[in-house]
């Protein structure tokens, strides 16, 4: 495999509280319209003429966005129901700005795979802007931008998927092994308006589905393991996969299996850290050519988790079950109606935790209780959806996109404590009460171009409905609001890039999307919540509003004539209004005698705003060599206490060089990350401080023979104990999760 045009080197590795913001709220509600009008307005002002195109317009589809991309079309990932097209296998494209418009950060799918990474998030943490948040060992829970959780939309071959169970030890993602992927986007800002609600950010990870071929049958075999040493005392993680896609000119099919096991870990400070976990997984994709313009196509996806540690949270997760189902078709058209697709999928997961393992699982004297508990708390998050999309092309230089999607998502949950030694039952709550959402939504995008510049708008309009079932007469009694809300939605986008010449160019968005509040937002009783640092109660609030970003995104790029250089400097600043946050309220009583003695409320805050900014610089002096280097930052503010936002990732620093020797078989990389300190903390929040730290890569790639490739990597090479500031802290201890210390990876890869 020719390797000498990879563009990125890569290391390896109260109840009156809530009464004092009802006039605030309604003077946001107001401000809430308006913006969308405005962003209305000025999209139906933009006249839709003929334009002399430079390039192929094309529509919002994350898998189709080419233009303004730093490689031509054919590297884009392929669209789920179009004609495939060249593609590096599992390349992860970052942009900010809609993703037909806005210049793209690229981790070609070949060094994704030699980084090794046995999570997809945990791959994704190695881009600008980008970060995660580690519970336990994997199933990371991505973070875009100071964004997580529900405030980015994830999606899975364009499905809606969501956490398994209320104390998020999965992430929306996590249930896709990252060797199964044909390529992810990651849109940065409100700009991914078609792609579901909620989409603050966004995130679609798109699985292998293979390729229709005119001659025959053709077909491309892979396999891999990867061996991972990081000091563990009873053995070492292996990650290995096989698949094969193959086609003929009316079928085409993609068939992957995974299996990955981890084990507990040193850190660089000699600390051993649970990190037991094992995972399966099985996907299938296949295509059927049933006319020249109609393609149908089937998915299925079963993955079963088991047994995985978790530092980060009170209990451990005995199980995932998660099964994916996936019906879509294509209908190519002709003239203005360029393509019809429809698309109707399941996603079901089952989720079990228990406190086997955790100190509650002890007999402690002096404690209260003393004696040990065993809780069990299943879980059930079902969520079935669909969308039809029609992509219209009102001249050669002019592209709409219009379409509803919907989804209703399903989600249960209860605990039950019981005494370990007899069995005998202390008390069941509730958790998730039979809790769902549906929500129905419209969209309309365009895109197009006149000479040199590039525009484009979007607007969306979504119908949530909330409801719960049986709650306990404890969260009656103590919340306000009926169980039962509903609201309607307006999110708006525009976006514009002009070439400057001499190979700059400018871009420039505005957008403003809504989320609503989740299942453990509104209904939660008095259970420990997700994205605080703490392990404290947290009542629900049915009558929550939903959370407002306005956000504006600017960036400048330069790409010298040779390809030599490209130079990147993103920016943004934006407001969350009615921003979703907790509250102190020492009035109601704890559940649990070992919980913290005060229990916090959900409430709407006033406002948070968040400023950033991302810098990529990219070189290759040769064919042989290139280097790259890449600085993030991030500052937030919560205007409700007057104190920082919570969740900033710190500033953080990366370099990387990669060089190849004996004749481009052998390639060396090295790589350096620096974080600062984060002293920057909400404090009411209980959110820790982080020292900054220092961390070395090192690694070599060797071609052993066409297709067969071996993958050596050292991560953490002096050995730095450190954690990163995201990952949760241990809820008995109060410290927070150590990264893995010096760390020893070696892979073998194969594609036929």
């Amino acid at each position: 495999m020719d390797r000498s045009d990879d563009r990125i080197p890569c290391p390896m590795h109260g109840s009156t509280h809530l009464s004092t913001h009802r006039t605030a709220r309604r003077r946001r509600a107001a401000r809430a319209v308006v913006l969308p009008a405005a962003l209305t307005a000025s999209l139906l002002a933009v006249p839709l003429s003929p334009l002399a195109a430079q390039t192929e317009p094309v529509g919002d589809d994350p898998c189709r966005s080419a233009e303004a991309s730093d490689s031509a079309r054919g590297d884009a990932p392929p669209c789920p129901d179009d004609e495939p097209v060249a593609t590096v296998s599992g390349e992860i494209i970052v942009s900010a700005g809609f993703p037909t418009l806005a210049t793209e950060e690229r981790l070609p799918g070949d060094r994704l795979e030699a980084t090794g990474a046995s999570d997809l998030v945990a791959a994704l943490r190695e881009m600008p802007g980008l970060s995660g948040v580690r519970r336990g060992p994997i199933n990371l829970e991505p973070a875009v931008r100071g964004l997580q959780e529900d405030q980015v939309a994830s999606l899975v071959d364009g499905t809606r998927t969501f956490a398994a169970g209320p104390g998020r030890m999965d992430s929306n993602l996590s249930h896709v092994g990252p060797h199964m992927l044909e390529g992810v986007q990651v849109v940065k800002g409100p700009y991914a308006l078609t792609w579901g609600a909620g989409a603050l950010s966004a995130i679609d990870a798109r699985t292998r589905r293979g390729a229709f071929h005119g001659d025959g049958l053709e077909l491309t075999p892979r396999a891999g393991v990867v061996w991972n040493d990081a000091g563990g005392a009873s053995g070492d993680g292996v990650d290995a996969w096989a698949g094969v896609d193959g086609g003929t000119s009316r079928v085409r099919f993609a068939v992957d299996l995974g299996h990955r096991t981890g084990d507990d870990y040193e850190a660089g400070d000699g600390s051993l850290v649970p990190g037991d976990f094992q995972s399966s997984e099985a996907r299938l994709r296949l295509g059927w050519q049933a006319s020249d313009a109609l393609v149908l196509d089937l998915g299925l996806a079963l993955q079963d988790q088991d047994d995985i540690d978790y530092p980060g949270r009170l209990l451990n997760a005995i199980r995932f079950d998660t099964r994916s189902y996936v019906l879509g078709a294509t209908w190519s058209g002709a003239e203005q109606v360029e393509s019809v697709e429809a698309q109707l999928y399941a996603n079901r997961k089952d989720h079990r935790m228990t406190n086997d393992g955790k100190p509650t699982a002890m007999d402690m004297p002096g404690r209260v209780p003393p004696f040990a508990l065993d809780v069990d708390l299943p879980t059930e998050s079902n969520t079935t959806g669909g969308r039809v999309r029609t992509t219209l092309r009102t001249d050669a230089d002019a592209e709409w996109v219009v379409g509803v999607d919907g989804y209703r998502i399903e989600q249960n949950a209860s605990r039950t404590i019981a005494r370990r030694s007899d069995g005998r039952v202390l008390f069941t709550d509730i958790v998730w009460p039979d809790a769902s959402i549906e929500d129905l939504g419209a969209f309309a995008q365009w895109t197009a171009r006149r000479g040199a510049v590039r525009y484009g708008g979007a607007m969306r309009f979504d119908a949530v409905d909330a409801s719960a079932g049986e709650v306990s007469p404890f969260f009656r009694q103590n919340v306000a609001g009926d169980l039962d809300q509903s609201e309607t939605h307006v999110s708006a986008a525009v976006d514009a890039g002009v070439e400057l010449g001499g190979g700059w160019s400018l871009r420039a968005g505005l957008g403003s999307a809504v989320r609503t509040a989740t299942a453990t937002e509104r209904y939660s009783d008095r259970f420990p919540a997700t994205r605080f640092q703490i392990a404290a109660e947290f009542l629900g609030n049915p009558a929550l509003d939903p959370e407002r970003s306005i956000e504006l995104d600017a960036g400048l790029r330069y790409a010298s004539i040779d390809g030599a250089w490209i130079v990147r400097l993103d920016g943004f600043v934006r407001q969350l209004e009615d921003h979703i946050t907790i509250v102190a309220d020492p009035s109601v009583p704890k559940r649990l005698p070992l919980s913290p003695p005060t229990v916090f409320r959900y409430i709407n805050g006033d406002r948070a705003e968040t400023v950033g900014a991302e810098l990529v610089v990219d070189h290759r002096p040769s064919d042989r060599w290139s280097w790259r280097g890449d600085v993030s930052w991030l500052r937030g503010d919560d205007e409700e206490l007057d104190e920082p936002l919570l969740g900033m990732q710190p500033l953080t620093v990366r370099l990387a060089a990669r060089v190849a020797a004996l004749r481009d078989r052998l390639w060396l990389d090295a790589g350096v990350r620096w974080t600062d300190d984060q002293d920057r903390v909400a404090v009411s929040r209980f959110e820790q401080p982080t020292e900054g730290a220092t961390v070395l890569s090192a690694g070599a790639e060797w071609l052993v023979s066409d297709g067969l490739t071996l993958d050596l990597d050292v991560d953490n090479l002096t050995d730095e104990s450190y954690a990163d500031h995201l990952d949760a802290p241990n809820p008995f201890t109060g410290q927070r999760i150590l990264a893995q210390g010096r760390t020893l990876r070696v892979g073998l890869r194969w594609q036929g």
